[in-house]
């Protein structure tokens, strides 16, 4: 197995450095101050005024500049150039190896080591190694050329001043190394606790809908079940079904973030469609759960709005933010829609639930955390649910905060950057009617190719009402053989993992045969990169397993309609 590394994320690195470059900004201000106070009272030469007056003007200019994120990387440079002239400098004109200035290198390294890494350090060590070099060859080869203190007194006081300061540096250096090192280990020991809470709910959330599960798939067999009884229990199945896939889909998404492999597919999308159909959804949904008396809106304006992003990732956020309004919202409403700002869009999704206390609103967007202490009610979940909805959010260039009041209900704000807005005027009824029609499509011809017999029985069962005709292949090759013997099949349901040549490879030959058929990723495989490749590979549409009978005949029609 490689080795994981695991480096810390830009904004951690810009709050990192922040954090060294505020407070060694003002100790370069204090240095310069005295140090100009010294050399007058040492009388020493004008060119040792000038020195820390000028770096006096630099260490205020990066205390700024580090205040403000976008130039924190530059005020780290510019400090690390200023101290590294200022000391040649000093040393050059306070007498070299008889002064103490020289030792500032020393403490500017101790700096460097916590500020840079890798490569840049390195190449920084290097040069502070030949520039101490370039001084002793120097002095050593001219030992007279630098000159001497001009009495004893000038050198102690001098010697001393630089001590001082030095041990004034190394104090700041080590606090704010204890600091950094205190807060580190109580984020580790905080997001050890949460890990234990995590796989401690991880366990009851799949043990709960597993039993419902295998104990109602039990139950359907007895008999004397009515059809009423087997359609309830056939209904709890689905449910647990879906909350388990759901956990799973989470955990594996969370697990997606750490290893940095989401991304974006960016394209223009009707963004008041999309709230129309989580409204449709969600009215549903609030039925199916027993919540007749709550109301479940999606605002829109008179005109469809366009714009350019990720649809998909959108749409994950929303059902998150909703989810939990439904969870957590009894009575009342559950209410979300879109503003149009500059640039950008300002979603929102309101409730009228139970609210969240002051104190927990920072913390619910923390990976594995779940608010359990201030309300009697337990409610389900693993605690992602809102760590990967901020993330999404990050990944889109955005921003999400919640506005909320414990027993008043909470709204959800998160704003994305977009690009290409623009509108378009319609009847917004008519097509809310026309989005919830339900067509039963025909499928004229149909080849399912699936190695595991479940998986196999499971998708000639979904399609058998839909397809005229139905052909059915284990292996690669033999779907291959098939489908050159019946060239009219329209529609091919292609696993990826087949025992004898992939499905990437079959899609090849198939496509060779007929350049028009279309072929559809039916997989396990579920993360952004497997379905990209398939998307690559010229499928034309992708569905992972477990398949949903609705979403997959929608798709096939879909493709049928657009082949006409």
């Amino acid at each position: 197995m490689s080795e994981i590394k695991i480096r810390p994320d830009t904004s951690e690195r810009i709050d990192f450095d922040k954090g060294f470059l505020i407070p060694l900004s003002i100790v370069g201000v204090v240095v310069s101050v005295v140090s100009v106070v010294i050399n007058a009272f040492l009388e020493f030469k004008l060119t040792l005024y000038t020195i820390p007056i000028i770096s006096l003007f630099f260490f205020i200019l990066i205390f700024y500049l580090g205040k403000k994120e976008k130039f924190v990387k530059s005020a780290k440079w510019l400090f690390i150039i200023t101290v590294l002239l200022a000391t040649n400098l000093v040393w050059y004109y306070n007498y070299g190896s008889h002064s103490y200035w020289i030792f500032l290198l020393i403490m500017l390294y101790s700096y460097l080591i916590f500020m840079v890494s890798g490569k840049q350090l390195l190449f920084i060590s290097l040069v502070l190694l030949v520039n101490l070099s370039v001084l002793f060859i120097y002095e050593y080869l001219h030992p007279n050329a630098l000159g001497d203190y001009t009495s004893s007194r000038a050198r102690i006081v001098d010697s001393y001043a630089a001590m001082y300061l030095f041990g004034v540096s190394a104090y700041i250096l080590m606090s704010l190394t204890k600091r950094y090192y205190l807060l580190e280990y109580a984020k580790a020991r905080e997001s050890d606790k949460l890990k234990s809470s995590f796989l401690s709910n991880l366990t009851h959330e799949i043990r709960t809908p597993l039993n419902a599960i295998t104990g109602f798939s039990g139950v359907l067999a007895d008999e004397e079940l009515t059809r009423e009884e087997k359609q309830h229990y056939k209904s709890i199945i689905e449910s647990s079904s879906d909350s388990l896939l759901q956990l799973i889909d989470d955990v594996l998404d969370a697990s997606y973030i750490e290893a940095g492999q989401l991304s974006l597919h960016v394209a223009e999308f009707c963004v008041s469609d999309l709230i129309s159909r989580l409204e449709t959804t969600y009215k549903k949904e609030a039925l199916k759960i027993g919540k007749q008396s709550l109301s479940v809106s999606g605002e829109i304006s008179e005109e469809k709005v366009y714009a350019v992003s990720d649809e998909t990732r959108i749409n994950q956020i929303f059902v998150k933010l909703i989810d939990n309004a439904l969870k957590f919202t009894d009575k009342g409403f559950v209410l979300f829609g879109f503003i149009e700002e500059e640039n950008q869009l300002h979603f929102y999704v309101s409730d009228s639930g139970i609210g969240i206390e002051k104190e927990y609103q920072e913390k619910i967007f923390d990976r594995f955390y779940k608010v359990e202490n201030q309300i009697n009610t337990l409610y389900r979940g693993a605690g992602l649910g809102l760590y990967l909805t901020k993330k999404n959010i990050e990944l889109l260039s955005g921003s999400i905060w919640v506005e909320s009041q414990a027993g008043a209900g909470s709204t959800f704000h998160f704003v994305i950057p977009v690009e290409g807005i623009r509108k378009e005027a319609v009847n917004i009824v008519k097509d809310r009617l026309r989005a919830v029609k339900s067509v039963n499509y025909f499928i004229p011809s149909l080849l399912i190719v699936e190695d595991d017999f479940a998986s196999m029985t499971l998708l000639t069962q979904l399609v058998s009402g839909s397809a005229n005709k139905l052909f059915t292949a284990e292996k690669g090759k033999e779907a291959v053989d098939i489908f050159k013997e019946n060239r009219d099949i329209a529609v091919v349901l292609l696993d990826i993992q087949l025992p004898d040549i992939n499905g990437f490879e079959v899609i090849k030959q198939l496509r060779y045969i007929n350049p028009d058929v279309i072929i559809i990723a039916q997989t396990a495989y579920v993360s952004e990169k497997d379905k990209h490749r398939c998307i690559e590979a010229g499928f034309d549409g992708y569905i992972a397993k477990p398949i949903d009978k609705h979403k997959l005949l929608e798709m096939i029609g879909q493709l049928l309609d657009n082949q006409k």
